[in-house]
């Protein structure tokens, strides 16, 4: 293979490699996805199941209770944010992932065309010297 089918091998193992990474990446944003989702879906059960109302004679405890329910809120809304994030960061990923492969994709076929190339070239060099022979040789063999 010619120097330029060497260096886009070469090229095109990087891509691979790249490719991978970002699969890699993929799969740790889809997992970090599910378990936010799987936070959040806790989080909100846990608020609905402690949604209970205290006496309202009772000022403190009422206070106290209204207090909770309002860190049990934010920790929800918390949840739910991480969870949106996770969906982004899944999402960005798969578009690196597709650029990954649409970048190796285009270099594979450049490559498999450079291999083409050089193996026309071997078979013309080949054609040429049999002619060469035959023609030296006077076509005694036909």
């Amino acid at each position: 293979m010619s120097a330029r089918g060497n260096r886009l091998s070469v090229v095109l193992r990087v891509r691979r490699i790249q490719e991978e990474l970002r699969q890699a990446d993929l799969a740790r944003a889809v997992a970090a996805a599910v378990v936010a989702e799987e936070e959040s879906r806790a989080a909100h059960q846990r608020y609905l199941a402690s949604a209970g109302l205290p006496d309202p004679s009772a000022a403190t405890a009422f206070g106290a209770a209204r207090e909770r329910a309002g860190g049990r809120a934010r920790h929800v809304a918390q949840a739910g944010a991480r969870y949106e994030l996770a969906l982004g960061d899944t999402e960005r990923a798969r578009v690196l992932l597709t650029e990954a492969r649409t970048r190796t994709s285009g270099l594979e076929r450049l490559v498999d065309r450079a291999r083409e190339l050089a193996h026309r070239e071997v078979l013309a060099a080949d054609q040429r010297q049999a002619d060469e022979s035959a023609s030296r040789d006077g076509g005694a063999w036909l």
